[in-house]
């Protein structure tokens, strides 16, 4: 438990130094206050669950979640399947926007610099873990990277969602814990539906 939350703050504050190998890691990404403006009228339902807006855009959220408000703050929102919001341990799916060194044009060298922090990091950490990453496209056509982070010897997985701008992202960040694949489908259903304001 506390490796896994150890190596969640790590990879948060790795954001700010993409493309600076020699960057300060005491420095961390830059998160955007927003405010919470969840619109509960039925105009919003989709076949697979329901669009939220926050400040930054809109998504979908899976039928059968929702947002563990004692968690969310400081422009982070955090989603659980409803019912576990006060387990010690919950798969959990956040979102949140921060800011990045590059434009859309030089979105590879985002993909390298956050592949080589997330190995050098886990590496440091001393945590038993993979990485792997693929990159795709939301369903309003942003580019997008996804990057694995596999714990070795569990069911255990990180899985990152990168929805770029210039120097700017939105970070889906899924933590499954136990291998449930509806959280893995509720965190690519967020990241697909993803539209920036």
């Amino acid at each position: 438990m506390k490796k896994s939350l150890y190596l969640l703050s790590l990879m948060i504050l790795m954001l700010s130094a993409c493309g600076n190998k020699q960057a300060d890691m005491g420095t961390s990404a830059k998160v955007e206050d927003s405010t919470v403006k969840t619109s509960q009228n039925d105009g919003n339902n989709t076949e697979d669950g329901q669009r939220v807006d926050k400040d930054f855009g809109s998504f979908v959220v899976a039928d059968g979640f929702g947002e563990a408000k004692e968690q969310s703050g400081g422009g982070r929102y955090f989603y659980v399947v409803k019912g576990h919001e006060h387990d010690a341990r919950p798969n959990n799916i956040s979102i949140n926007e921060g800011h990045q060194n590059y434009n859309l044009d030089e979105s590879e060298k985002f993909a390298q610099s956050t592949t080589w922090q997330l190995n050098m990091q886990i590496k440091q950490s001393g945590i038993d873990a993979t990485v792997t990453g693929s990159s795709g496209k939301t369903d309003a056509g942003d580019i997008m990277y996804i990057f694995d982070i596999k714990m070795n010897g569990s069911d255990e997985i990180d899985r990152q969602y990168y929805i770029l701008r210039d120097k700017k992202f939105v970070m889906v960040f899924m933590s499954n814990f136990d291998g449930d694949e509806s959280v893995n489908k509720a965190a690519k259903l967020m990241a697909k539906s993803f539209k920036w304001k």
